[in-house]
């Protein structure tokens, strides 16, 4: 099955990720939390951008307006108090997934729903110790709510039919490591620096 194949291949890197992740920091601050939601902003939007202009949505059969990341970011900003002027000037990644093929642009998705679904467990924590609600800036970690598990199922099952009927199974998980790895490389970079949001916070 191409969903446990897809999490065992991914593991490693996926864990990497969350093991330098500073939004279940239980000290976490509001303006860590804010620098980390622009960091994620500056991934998201071009990849966005990259995944809505992709010419192999005919062959996904899959809509993705009502699952668009990046209007959940500028709200949760601009709700934590990030001006438009800010925004714009936010650091952009540029070595972004290939997502020319379905099956490419299948394995990116399968990360952006991963996260979707993992983020509930963040929205729990932001109004635990934050008191930071969908309204207050959690919109982007509360993602879909109370329908985050039926929507990670349907979308389990739609994948699942494609890579069947497709036979691209090795495309599809090459599409979500490259996500994955380029979404590392963007939220920690290899510098020598503590805190790899004090680039952000400092233009804050």
């Amino acid at each position: 099955m191409i969903m446990r194949r897809l999490l065992q291949a991914t593991a490693a890197v996926h864990a990497a990720i969350e093991a330098r992740s500073v939004f279940l920091d239980p000290g976490l601050s509001r303006a860590t939390y804010c620098a980390g939601l622009r960091r994620l902003f500056g991934y998201y939007a071009p990849l966005e951008r990259r995944l809505l202009r992709s010419q192999a949505w005919p062959g996904v059969g899959l809509a993705y307006g009502d699952r668009h990341k990046t209007p959940q970011l500028s709200q949760d900003l601009a709700a934590l108090g990030v001006t438009l002027e800010e925004l714009e000037q936010t650091p952009m990644c540029h070595a972004l997934p290939d997502l020319r093929t379905p099956a490419r642009l299948f394995g990116c998705l399968y990360v952006i729903e991963d996260a979707t679904l993992g983020g509930q467990i963040v929205a729990r924590h932001l109004r635990a110790s934050l008191r930071v609600t969908p309204r207050s800036g959690g919109a982007f970690f509360s993602g879909h709510g109370e329908y985050a598990g039926s929507r990670w199922k349907a979308f389990g099952a739609h994948l699942s039919d494609f890579a069947q009927a497709s036979g691209a199974e090795d495309e599809i998980v090459t599409g979500a490591n490259e996500t994955f790895e380029t979404l590392g490389r963007w939220l920690y970079p290899p510098q020598p620096r503590s805190n790899p949001y004090d680039v952000v916070a400092s233009r804050s």
